[in-house]
């Protein structure tokens, strides 16, 4: 049985910023000695917070920051060689092209970049324009594009060269749900041509659906990294909301969730006594409206890996 090839191994790595005054400079510790393999032809996704160290481990990667610390191997090489890059696409989290071209235009022009010209340059541009559903735009000018579309076209940026590996920073943040589901169906898409990607992300469900694996980093440190039909099959526990009239809280006396029905017209339960708790609203002719779960279950497993609770619904209309 042959090991498996890498497309980027990450040794020891530790980032430390110094800021404020000589003297007494203030230290961070972006990253803190952070291992880990990531393995061609998989889509792997980062999770973390904002500031957990995610954008910070991918510019290292990148060979935009040094590390402090450590080592990265990407694609067998190193970023410095000019053939491990050309092997590279990236996109990052808030992507500016120019405003005054059109789509096809900026394509051409990163094609160039990677040596494309002629005919040759033209089928790749097409081919481009196909896979991330730009087809119909790629004569409009950027400036008109929506949020979703200038993602599209920063993919296909990305994408132009050819690259084995796809690194993408936050590729869903502001999407619409149209947006999201688009970036969601090009990724889906490049598994099945063998691209290998790595996604810095935080929304769950683009995890679940295109991942086969995850690494959760937490304050600079990787927490746990597992496959992800492993963590949907797992037996975390999980909340949910039971929607009840506030009325019937004067139904519920001597009942610990008394006043969360009162005042917010429901309660937050736990997966594992749901069952008992909609036994006793029955015995107590307290109509249940509707029980809803609070994440899915590879969002309790991430807040359970930080240590964190999963929210209510009054805490995730007003984050």
């Amino acid at each position: 049985m042959t090991s498996p090839a890498y497309a980027i191994q990450i040794k020891d790595l530790s980032k430390t910023y110094k800021t404020g005054f000589w003297l007494k400079p203030k230290v961070t510790h972006a990253l803190k000695n952070l291992t880990l393999d990531v393995f061609e032809k998989e889509a792997f996704g980062l999770l973390g917070l904002n500031g957990a160290g995610k954008t910070t481990a991918i510019k290292i990667i990148l060979g935009f920051l040094a590390p402090t610390h450590g080592s990265v191997s990407i694609l067998g090489g190193k970023i410095s060689d000019r053939q491990v890059r050309n092997q590279i696409g990236y996109l990052s989290e808030l992507p500016y092209f120019s405003r005054q071209h059109t789509g096809r235009e900026l394509l051409e022009y990163f094609g160039s970049l990677h040596g494309f010209s002629g005919s040759a340059l033209s089928k790749r541009v097409y081919e481009v324009l196909e896979l991330v559903r730009m087809t119909k735009a790629a004569n409009d000018r950027v400036s008109g594009y929506s949020k979703g579309m200038l993602q599209r076209i920063g993919i296909g940026q990305a994408l132009i060269g050819k690259p084995k590996l796809l690194i993408c920073d936050e590729p869903m943040s502001g999407l619409d749900p149209v947006g999201y589901k688009e970036m969601r169906d090009i990724f889906i898409d490049l598994k099945k041509t063998g691209t290998t990607l790595f996604l810095n992300t935080h929304i769950m469900d683009e995890v679940e659906r295109v991942c086969d694996r995850i690494g959760i980093l937490h304050d600079g440190q990787l927490k746990e990294v597992a496959l992800v039909p492993d963590v949907l099959q797992s037996s975390i526990n999980i909340d949910y909301w039971v929607d009840v009239d506030s009325h019937d809280a004067s139904k519920l006396s001597g009942v610990p969730f008394q006043k969360s029905v009162a005042e917010q017209n429901g309660m937050q339960i736990s997966g594992l006594v749901l069952p008992e708790t909609l036994t006793l609203l029955s015995q107590r002719q307290v109509k249940t409206k509707g029980v809803r779960p609070l994440s899915s279950v590879m969002e309790a497993y991430f807040l359970k890996t930080i240590g964190a609770q999963q929210p209510t619904p009054s805490e995730r209309v007003s984050s």
